[in-house]
């Protein structure tokens, strides 16, 4: 995804769920297969640090739309997946396709 456009699904995400990576986190999740989401590696690939995930990933874990993964032996990596609620990713997918798309500013209030 161009910077562009992480940075606009940033800005929606603080808006609709109140942090600015749940959003990004949440596709990560949605389109990963089921080895999941390395929060490092979505890091890297988000340019930002590993750390802005942590927040996002324990509500998910709590609302039971993610899961952490066992850790495979010999890897330090955290893995983490989302939940088997097919019915629900597929209406989040779409939300997110929605606002990874919206390029006007949304307004609140």
């Amino acid at each position: 995804m161009p910077q562009r456009d992480v940075e606009r699904l940033r800005e929606v995400s603080v808006r609709v769920f109140g942090n600015r990576y749940r959003a990004e986190l949440m596709e990560a999740l949605a389109s990963a297969d089921e080895r999941g989401v390395c929060l490092g590696d979505l890091a890297a690939a988000r340019n930002a640090p590993a750390s802005v995930y942590q927040a996002p990933i324990r509500a998910l874990v709590e609302a039971r739309l993610a899961e952490r993964l066992p850790r495979t032996p010999g890897e330090r990596r955290r893995w983490y997946r989302r939940s088997d609620n097919d019915a629900l990713w597929q209406c989040l997918e779409g939300l997110l396709s929605c606002l990874a798309e919206e390029s006007v500013p949304m307004r609140v209030g």
